[in-house]
């Protein structure tokens, strides 16, 4: 009788530990489990690089309409307005060379100041065959020649003469001479002799002739 009762509880005793092996083993599993899961949600998922399109095979959501190119505008091209070349001979030998500079510097001031958007060149010891050649290699620009000569039988002791040639036909639209009048509001320059004053005046007035029969003055 006492054996059988040992029998019996060694094996309760037995069941109760398998049991408890289980349940340390079920517990064990599920902590296991539960960490990683935790691990897999807060890990960043990384997205696959894209695969170029295969070559040959259609794939018309991989392509990629070229923008349209926009050609640049040009800017305007400003018309050219009208233009003189202001050109002196080889004065006389009685003359100095300077004397025909002045003359020159005189014409090429009037003009600047009376018509300001005026193109305006010049050229010295020009001949009248340089002066017809220059008009006609210009379809825009008038050619004024002027010649300065001495003149015992004037007041001033000289003549300023000067001719306009057209542009592109060279023909002659115009002659005449400066002469030494005193621009309004004008002073002769200081430290110049009379003579200079009266060239760089003549110059000035053959400028004034100049933009009349030109009809360029303002």
């Amino acid at each position: 009788m006492r054996h059988a009762i040992t029998l019996r509880l060694r094996r309760l005793i037995g069941l109760r530990l398998d049991l408890s092996a289980v349940c340390i083993a079920c517990l064990c599993l599920l902590l296991i489990t539960g960490a990683a899961a935790l691990g897999q949600s807060g890990r960043k998922q990384k997205k696959p690089d894209p695969q170029p399109p295969v070559q040959g095979i259609n794939q018309p959501e991989a392509r990629v309409a070229p923008e349209p190119t926009v050609a640049a505008e040009k800017p305007a091209e400003k018309a050219k307005g009208p233009a003189i070349l202001v050109a002196t001979e080889m004065p006389d030998m009685n003359i100095s060379l300077g004397y025909a500079d002045m003359a020159r510097e005189g014409c090429l001031r009037e003009l600047r100041e009376g018509v300001p958007t005026l193109e305006i060149r010049e050229e010295r010891n020009q001949t009248r065959s340089d002066a017809i050649k220059a008009a006609k290699a210009d379809d825009q620009t008038n050619v004024v020649l002027m010649e300065l000569r001495a003149d015992n039988m004037n007041s001033a002791g000289f003549d300023l003469r000067y001719t306009i040639f057209e542009p592109k036909t060279a023909k002659v639209i115009g002659t005449g001479s400066g002469y030494p009048v005193q621009p309004n509001g004008g002073a002769p320059p200081i430290g110049a002799s009379r003579t200079q004053v009266m060239i760089e005046w003549a110059g000035r007035d053959v400028a004034r002739q100049v933009l009349k029969k030109l009809k360029l003055k303002l």
